[in-house]
């Protein structure tokens, strides 16, 4: 693959514009500013996520990628990061050329990166990484003031221009600079940048158009462009973010999703255009009109039914495909088949708007899915921007590989996507504590004054039990709500040793509502099926192995029986963590395709011979 991938060509921006029909979601006309406190004020919002507050991942999987993660990027050489930016502006500049993707300068991925520290310093109290981020936001901002142009950027070709991009980046990193890493010097920056967009992104809205055999036709993804401006909106109370946010919204897409439950998206940039949909989820935020939502609700059922593997990655070489048996027919061929640090990092933040705007339990197994084969599969940073960016689920067999560029868009998602951990396993409301995600971790919560801890204990998903301890100085009222998976069925729950006669419903909440003491133990056992999946519907014996949200894969030896369509009964757990083997043959496990390694060869689809 060359330098520049498909997702980044560009090649045929031509176009100077695209009919904005459907007349729903017509960007407002600027309205007067609102005063801060009634920001936000717009939506009922059910659900609150902990915001990167009070939630502690314990020993597990989840801890140890996201320590390893925070290592590699604190121990990146400031100098190295900045250099770019320095030589552009003028100033001396020590340190080494970066390459790859960031070949001129680290626009990238600086915002994202500055994004990721602020968060975990947030939600770990990391000095640290806080310190690192602040001196990064400083350095840039001196090169931004040398040559007042933030963006005179390229992405490995000095005549594609990407302004647009980095831009949105850049302005989430300092809006989270603010929010998260308590830096007020961050505000006049986000002024700054904001004021120069306004001079210079260019206006024409070049049409996301769909794919050919030369490019993606990204149109520069000013799409998601809404989402950050408004959360500038939202934090500053300055109505000129939300102003400029309303220039950039996407009724020809969005409103796609409004109007019909199987619209014609196809061919168009698969991350970008999940990713948009965050941009649509902040404009309800910010206006409170139910058409946004209604575009949210589909758009995400849409994807489920369409456009998802088992895996709940999407976009065979970055693309949405037409729900014809394309996206079996992509297994034959498509080796980049699912952009994981980036893909997931969309699937994260739609899926937590979901829940916030609707309260609905279903919209947690998206996000389950990606911390099991998204990016909670990836291969860990390493090297010189070494990245893994593409999942290969080709049917002939695949491996995980490192890209073959330093420092693709994916280096920078995947700092924010291991950080976010902590703001999708917990979720509250006034009364109630729901559990969205079964992780080894701990959440603290401030009910009306009262401090309260609970404790998670899980070998989730490797085991079916959780155990939540309630750590409270005294007895307190409140509701605690766990999710009850669309996968699983026979959920039940012991309170200190007593089973509760009680049912769940997958897709919902599960409820226990008590005046819990100090100590308490809840222990919940969700069974995990053995089942198959099959890529479409068109290609119903096309399937994948899954032990409930976790795709299963299988070494050179290991084959699914070809006549059987129930996995459970012909497969059989052996020694080793979730591992299975066909009962009878000698040779071949089917393992958790977040364990396989570099390298390694693995099966993940099946044609089953019937």
């Amino acid at each position: 693959m060359n330098q520049l991938s498909s997702r980044r060509d560009f090649v045929k921006q031509t176009l100077l514009g695209a009919s904005l029909a459907p007349h729903l979601l017509r960007p407002e006309k600027a309205q007067p500013p609102t005063p801060p406190e009634e920001i936000g004020q717009a939506t009922r919002t059910l659900l609150e996520p902990f915001d990167y507050q009070g939630v502690r991942l314990l020993d597990g999987r989840l801890r140890n990628q996201y320590l390893a993660t925070r290592d590699f990027y604190y121990n990146l050489s400031d100098d190295d990061i900045l250099k770019g930016f320095r030589k552009r502006a003028g100033l001396p500049a020590p340190g080494n050329d970066l390459g790859g993707w960031c070949w001129k300068d680290t626009s990238t991925v600086f915002g994202q990166w500055l994004s990721g520290m602020a968060r975990m310093s947030k939600a770990t109290g990391d000095a640290a990484i806080r310190e690192k981020a602040t001196r990064l936001m400083r350095e840039w901002a001196k090169t931004f003031a040398a040559d007042g142009l933030p963006y005179r950027v390229y992405i490995a070709r000095p005549d594609i221009s990407h302004s647009h991009y980095e831009f949105e980046k850049t302005l989430c990193g300092l809006v989270d600079m603010y929010n998260y890493g308590d830096q007020k010097e961050a505000l006049p920056l986000l002024e700054k940048l904001t004021e120069w967009g306004m001079k210079t992104l260019d206006r024409r809205r070049m049409p996301a158009t769909p794919a050919d055999s030369d490019a993606t036709g990204c149109g520069n993804e000013w799409y998601t462009l809404c989402e950050n401006l408004y959360r500038a909106y939202q934090v500053t109370g300055d109505s000129k973010y939300k102003i400029f946010g309303d220039l950039w919204r996407y009724p020809a897409y969005w409103g796609k999703f409004a109007e019909n439950p199987d619209p014609d998206v196809h061919g168009l940039h698969a991350y970008s255009h999940v990713n948009t949909l965050s941009s649509a989820a902040m404009t309800y935020a910010v206006t409170g009109e139910g058409q946004y939502l209604k575009v949210l609700a589909n758009a995400y059922d849409y994807f489920q039914r369409t456009q998802c593997y088992a895996t709940g990655g999407y976009g065979p070489g970055e693309r949405l495909v037409i729900p014809d048996g394309s996206l079996g027919k992509s297994l034959e061929s498509e080796i980049n088949t699912y952009e994981t640090p980036c893909g997931s990092w969309a699937v994260f933040k739609l899926s937590r708007y979901l829940l916030q705007f609707t309260g609905e339990a279903k919209y947690g197994d998206w996000i389950e899915k990606m911390v099991c084969n998204g990016i909670g599969a990836a291969l860990p940073m390493i090297g010189s921007g070494m990245t893994f960016y593409y999942s290969d689920y080709v049917l002939q067999g695949g491996r995980k590989t490192y890209f073959s560029d330093a420092w693709p868009c994916c280096s920078g998602t995947y700092l924010q996507d291991v950080t976010d951990y902590h703001n999708i396993i917990y979720f509250k409301d006034r009364d109630s504590l729901y559990v969205n995600l079964y992780a080894s971790s701990e959440v603290t919560w401030n009910k009306e004054g009262e401090e309260i801890k609970l404790e998670q204990a899980t070998g989730f998903p490797e085991s079916e039990m959780t155990t939540l301890t309630v750590r409270a100085k005294k007895p307190v009222a409140f509701n605690l709500k766990f999710r009850v998976p669309m996968w699983s069925r026979g959920a039940t729950v012991e309170v200190n040793s007593e089973k509760l006669d009680s049912s769940y419903t997958p897709g919902n909440w599960g409820v226990i509502q008590r005046t819990w003491k100090p100590g308490d133990r809840v222990a919940i056992r969700i069974p995990i099926p053995l089942t198959q999946a099959a890529i479409d519907q068109q290609h119903p014996h096309r399937v994948a192995l899954m032990y409930g949200p976790v795709v299963l894969v299988g070494e050179r030896d290991a084959l699914p029986a070809a006549t059987q369509a129930d996995p459970a009964t012909w497969m059989t757990r052996i020694e080793g963590p979730l591992e299975f083997r066909g009962r009878g043959q000698a040779k071949g496990r089917f393992y958790p395709f977040y364990r396989a390694e570099y390298g390694t060869f693995y099966r993940m689809y099946f044609d089953l011979k019937v």
